[in-house]
């Protein structure tokens, strides 16, 4: 089983992995260490609030992939997400599509995206127009 604990967004093994994963550094929202067995596998963010939240940044260390971890970071931030009011989460990605159709989201025209997820640093203007818009409902 997958923990998920709140850190600070300027916590250095988050930077890190974002970094060596080329993703944006955080910024706003909420991210999580994702804990296994006692040790930090990866990591997480959330940003919003209500009903629909915009998942950012999920990464699995380099030394902990290919064992299924991810898609259990991914059950544990829903997880959370649903604990915090949401209904409906949003991503974008360059490279995960098929990662997180397999879980469940689906892709959505960016026009449709609540005005609150198009505002978002990540969805306005770190994400290039390239990038795929997926969504999922709890």
């Amino acid at each position: 089983m997958v923990v998920l604990y709140l850190i600070e967004p300027t916590d250095a093994g988050l930077i890190a992995a974002l970094r060596a994963e080329g993703l944006p550094a955080p910024d706003a929202g909420r991210y999580f260490s994702a804990d296994h067995h006692g040790a930090v596998v990866g990591y997480v963010g959330l940003e919003g609030e209500g009903r629909d939240l915009l998942v950012r940044s999920l990464v699995v260390l380099a030394d902990r992939k290919a064992r299924g971890l991810g898609a259990r970071v991914l059950a544990a931030a829903e997880i959370i997400a649903g604990d915090m009011g949401g209904a409906r989460l949003h991503l974008l990605t360059t490279a995960a599509e098929p990662f997180f159709a397999r879980h469940g989201y689906r892709a959505a025209n960016r026009q449709t995206a609540p005005e609150a997820i198009r505002r978002t640093r990540e969805f306005a203007g770190l994400c290039p127009a390239s990038a795929a818009y997926l969504t999922k409902d709890l």
